[in-house]
C-alpha cells in the first residue's frame, strides 16, 4: 500500500482511467453534498496564497493486464463519489466555456480533452471515468448536455449547471486546483474488501443491500463480476423497481432472511445475517447465492406487483393482499411461491397455492377486522416459512393450514366470528391508515357478492362502495 498527497486534477494527467467496480455502491451525492463541496472550493479559491483544500481520500489498484498497456486503469475502492462530481463539476464548466472559451490558462476543449477524456485511446476508455450501467449511461448523456434521467447521476448534472452557472468560472476552476486528496495505491497483498469497509464506517453509512452486493461481488475477477451484475443484480433490482433507491432491495433481504433463519431480524441486520447464514450453511459459492437472490428477487417482486402478474387466480389472492397494505407475510408467501416452482411431489400446484394463500389472506383480514395487532405476525410467518413443509402423505394445503390453526390460543391465532363482529362493531375503520384496509375488504365482499365483471376496484374508493352519508 502507497499513500501521497496529491492535487486531485493531477489524478486526470495523462492516460489515465477510473472505473467504479460493480460491488460498489451506486452514485449516492445529492443536493448538500454537492453544494458543501462547491462551497468549499469557493473558500479556499478565497483564502490566502497556498491554502488547499482536503477532500479525503482516494483508494485504487490497478487493473489486472498486461505491462504498457496505452491507458492506465484503476478499479476505485473509495472515493467514486468525490472524483464523479468533480468530474461532472470540470464537463460543466468547460460546456460553460465553450470549446474556444478562455479562462486563465484553460479553455474549454482543453478542460475536456486533459481532464475528462483520453484523445486517441480506444472508445472503452476514451473517458477518464468509468461508472457502472445506469450511472454510465447517465454520466455519458451528461457530457453531451443531456440530464434528464431519475437517478442521482443525472440530478448531480442539474446540480452542477446551475452551481456553475450561478457561480465564477475562474474562482471555481482555482479551488479545484487547490483541492488535494491523499492517493492510496493498493498492490495484491492488500486485501481491499477489508479497507473498503473501514473506510467507509466512517463515511455515509452503506446500505444493506450495498454490503451485500459489496460482499458477493468483490474479489472476482472483472468478467465474472460483470457477469452477476448484469444477469442477476441488475435483474433483481428491475424486478424490485430499484433501480434508483435500495430501500426496496433491503427489504427483500430481510424477507429472505427471516425465511431462511426463521428469525426477525431487522434491516439493519441483513448483511452480518446473511454472511452468518451462509456460513452456517456451508453457502460459499458467492456466484450461486447472487443467482438465487436473483431468482427470489423475481417471485418477491410478483408479491409486490413490481414484476408482472402470477396466474389469474393466484393473482387475485396476492391483490387482495397487496391493497390490505400488510407485510409481514412476505416471508411465507415467498415460500409458498418458491414451492410452487419446485418439481417434486411435495410443491405447492396451482390449486394448492391458491387455497394456501387465501388461508393467509384469510387470518390477515380476520385480524385487521378484529381490531388485534400485527405486530406479532412478524414472528409467527417467519417460523411458518422456516418450517420443515409437508412429508409425501400430507396434503399441501391441509398441513399449512393445520401450522395456522395451531396458533387459535396465541395473541396471533385466527380470530373467531365472534371476535370478528365484535371488532366490526367497536373499531374505527375509516380515516388515516384504516382507509387502504378498509377498502381492501369491502371490495373483496363486492366481488363474493356480485362478481369480479361487474366491478373495478381500482376506480373505486369507501365512498363509492359504502357511502358515510345517506344519499338523498
Amino acid at each position: 500500500m502507497n499513500s501521497n498527497p496529491v492535487d486531485f486534477l493531477n489524478l486526470l494527467n495523462g492516460q489515465v482511467q477510473y472505473v467504479v467496480p460493480r460491488w460498489q455502491r451506486r452514485y449516492c451525492w445529492g443536493l448538500e453534498d454537492i453544494e458543501r463541496l462547491v462551497e468549499d472550493l469557493l473558500a479556499v479559491a478565497a483564502a490566502g496564497e497556498g491554502a488547499t483544500h482536503y477532500g479525503g481520500t482516494l483508494l485504487t489498484f490497478p487493473e489486472p493486464g498486461p505491462a504498457g498497456m496505452p491507458v492506465q486503469v484503476f478499479r476505485v475502492v473509495d472515493g467514486q463519489q468525490r472524483l464523479t462530481t468533480v468530474s461532472i463539476l470540470l464537463a460543466s464548466i468547460a460546456a460553460k466555456l465553450g470549446p474556444d472559451g478562455v479562462c486563465g490558462a484553460w479553455t474549454g476543449q482543453s478542460i475536456f480533452d486533459l481532464r475528462i477524456t483520453n484523445p486517441g485511446a480506444v472508445p472503452s476508455q476514451r473517458r477518464k471515468l468509468r461508472l457502472q450501467d445506469g450511472d454510465e449511461r447517465e454520466y455519458g448523456d451528461g457530457l453531451t448536455g443531456k440530464s434528464g434521467g431519475a437517478g442521482a447521476v443525472s440530478q448531480a448534472w442539474r446540480i452542477a449547471r446551475r452551481l456553475v452557472a450561478k457561480h465564477d468560472t475562474a474562482t471555481l476552476l482555482d479551488g479545484l486546483g487547490r483541492l488535494r486528496v491523499v492517493s492510496i495505491g493498493l498492490d495484491h497483498t492488500d486485501d481491499p474488501q477489508q479497507i473498503f469497509q473501514s473506510l467507509n464506517a466512517t463515511g455515509r453509512p452503506l446500505t444493506e443491500s450495498e454490503k451485500v452486493k459489496n460482499w458477493l461481488l468483490m474479489g472476482l475477477p472483472d468478467a465474472e463480476q460483470q457477469e452477476l451484475h448484469n444477469k442477476h443484480w441488475l435483474e433483481m433490482e428491475s424486478a424490485l423497481d430499484a433501480r434508483h433507491s435500495s430501500e426496496l432491495i433491503d427489504i427483500f433481504l430481510r424477507d429472505v432472511l427471516r425465511w431462511w433463519t426463521g428469525d426477525t431480524p431487522g434491516i439493519s441486520q441483513v448483511y452480518e445475517g446473511l454472511r452468518r447464514w451462509a456460513v452456517r450453511n456451508g453457502k460459499d459459492d458467492r456466484r450461486a447465492l447472487c443467482r438465487e437472490l436473483s431468482r427470489l428477487a423475481k417471485l418477491y417482486g410478483i408479491l409486490t406487483g413490481t414484476a408482472g402478474a402470477h396466474d389469474a387466480s393466484t393473482e387475485r389472492e396476492l391483490c387482495h393482499l397487496r391493497a390490505l397494505g400488510f407485510h409481514v407475510h412476505r416471508p411465507f408467501s415467498l415460500r409458498l411461491l418458491n414451492d410452487a416452482t419446485q418439481d417434486n411431489c411435495n410443491s405447492a400446484g396451482s390449486a394448492a397455492l391458491v387455497a394456501t394463500l387465501a388461508a393467509v389472506s384469510s387470518w390477515l383480514t380476520r385480524m385487521w377486522l378484529a381490531d388485534r395487532q400485527l405486530g406479532g405476525l412478524n414472528k409467527a410467518f417467519a417460523e411458518l416459512a422456516h418450517e420443515r413443509g409437508p412429508d409425501s402423505h400430507e396434503g399441501y394445503v391441509d398441513h399449512w393450514v393445520d401450522r395456522i390453526n395451531r396458533r387459535w390460543n396465541t395473541r396471533v391465532g385466527v380470530p373467531g366470528d365472534e371476535a370478528v363482529r365484535e371488532g366490526i362493531r367497536t373499531r374505527k375503520a375509516y380515516g388515516g391508515s384504516a382507509t387502504r384496509s378498509t377498502r381492501a375488504v369491502l371490495c373483496e365482499l363486492m366481488r363474493h357478492e356480485h362478481g369480479k365483471e361487474t366491478i373495478m376496484p381500482d376506480e373505486l374508493t369507501v365512498e363509492h362502495v359504502m357511502p358515510r352519508r345517506r344519499i338523498a
